[in-house]
């Protein structure tokens, strides 16, 4: 009889006091995650306030280095990606098109979409992968083999010495690496635009010049501002909080690059809505 009690029992159902707590523990959790977010991004912009008088402990070649890693070497990488991405546009574009009669649009929509929103985005995830979470990298290092408690001891504050030129090169150097990905994608566009629409280079470019307006144009840089800062914050702070551990190293690095993404998506709706309602 005990194999039809074990089948006729009603299954367990999760209590509505479980329940409770467990939202009640990812409510805490998150308002706890946010406050610590708060918390780093108002410590970063002491350290700039303190720059600017002068009283930061950030070192020019600690500056020029960190924007030659985040901006120089990142060209290579965010050229090939884009002129794939470009190409892939024109090409899904074309086919599309064609059934329209409507091919000449195809540089329209690509230099639309990549100047406005594509292009940033494009570069906010290979920057996110790369530089994000080599932030990460690099400082849970320092604190697994406690220079940053050196740092302390010495009284060199590490939000100045350590995340304030990282978050300053990479700041600087997303909006010019978001206009080399738009120039970059449109040249891929053209490309396939030359070899299989048979459209000629001087067409292609007036009408792409024809359909790229200020505001577009405006809106992606402001996109790839914004994202060097989400990008530094997510890496810099995963690295600061890292386990004094091998492993905690990896997952602090994990850690970047998921926040990373997920805070250039989160800001490109946030934007995207804002805009929206301004009629940009």
């Amino acid at each position: 009889m005990k194999w039809r009690e074990q089948i006729f029992r009603p299954k367990s159902t999760v209590s509505p006091k479980n329940f409770r707590e467990s939202v009640g523990n990812i409510a805490f959790y998150a308002a706890q995650h946010i406050a610590q977010v708060t918390r780093f991004v108002l410590q970063i912009f002491v350290a700039i306030w303190n720059m600017l008088r002068g009283r930061a402990s950030l070192r020019r070649i600690d500056l020029k280095i960190e924007i030659d890693k985040a901006g120089l070497r990142a060209i290579p990488i965010v050229c090939l990606i884009s002129f794939m991405i470009g190409m892939i546009m024109a090409f899904v574009g074309n086919m599309q098109l064609k059934m329209f009669g409507a091919q000449i649009y195809v540089a329209a929509l690509v230099a639309i979409s990549v100047v406005r929103i594509m292009g940033a985005i494009m570069t906010g995830i290979i920057m996110a992968g790369r530089t994000g979470a080599a932030y990460a990298a690099e400082i849970g290092s320092m604190r697994v083999n406690q220079e940053i408690d050196a740092l302390q001891t010495m009284g060199v504050s590490p939000i100045e010495f350590l995340v304030l030129p990282r978050v300053l090169a990479l700041t600087i150097t997303m909006p010019i690496l978001t206009i080399i990905s738009d120039i970059v994608a449109i040249a891929g566009g053209m490309f396939v635009a030359m070899t299989i629409m048979n459209v000629s280079m001087a067409e292609y470019w007036r009408m792409t010049i024809d359909w790229i307006s200020f505001n577009n144009f405006g809106v992606g840089v402001l996109h790839g501002w914004l994202f060097g800062w989400v990008i530094a914050i997510a890496g810099c702070m995963c690295g600061m909080r890292a386990e004094r551990t091998a492993d905690g190293i990896g997952r602090a690095t994990t850690r970047a690059v998921v926040a990373g993404i997920v805070g250039c998506v989160v800001m490109t709706a946030i934007l995207t809505i804002i805009f929206n309602w301004l009629d940009i």
